[in-house]
């Protein structure tokens, strides 16, 4: 299964490398990371460079878009929002937190329902109906504002169950 992780500036680091860490237990994923560009710079500066870059996320079986700032501007911009269309045919989009902004950007929150964590409910519900729990399936698209062990867990059971 072909798992592609985003990286955009002001990602959150810890956020990716929770993601990272849980997606890599799962036998038969494919990981890799991908970004417009080929240097991103997280949230304090740090500079991380992609695996991939500035190619198409056709084909990826599961989209994955990690918590940041970076994502409060980057819902807006039309050229990184084209090249997240590109994964449109993902079984699986899943955004954590202000990731998940990212995808309504995108328009993949289209007549779906997410979560977010509290402040950012507004900024949700101009894509979605907004939902309050911690982690949030709508035929496909995944949200999650908290990932904690419960949470890994309902997520480890959707992944497991329906292998694509």
């Amino acid at each position: 299964m072909k798992v592609g992780i985003l990286m955009f500036d002001k990602i959150n680091l810890l956020s990716f490398a929770k993601i990272y860490d849980f997606l890599h237990k799962f036998e038969g994923f494919n990981i890799k990371t991908y970004a417009l560009k080929p240097e991103i710079v997280d949230e304090f500066g740090i500079r991380l460079h992609p695996e991939i870059y500035a190619e198409s996320l056709y084909g990826v079986d599961i989209l994955v878009v990690p918590d940041g700032v970076g994502a409060l501007g980057l819902r807006y911009d039309e050229i990184f929002l084209s090249w997240i269309k590109s994964s449109a045919s993902a079984k699986f989009k899943i955004g954590f937190d202000l990731g998940v902004l990212i995808l309504g950007g995108a328009g993949f929150l289209e007549d779906r329902e997410a979560c977010i964590r509290g402040g950012y409910k507004n900024a949700l519900s101009g894509y979605c109906e907004v939902n309050d729990a911690k982690m949030c399936e709508s035929r496909g698209v995944i949200s999650v504002s908290e990932f904690d062990d419960e949470i890994k867990e309902q997520l480890a059971k959707i992944l497991s169950k329906d292998k694509i």
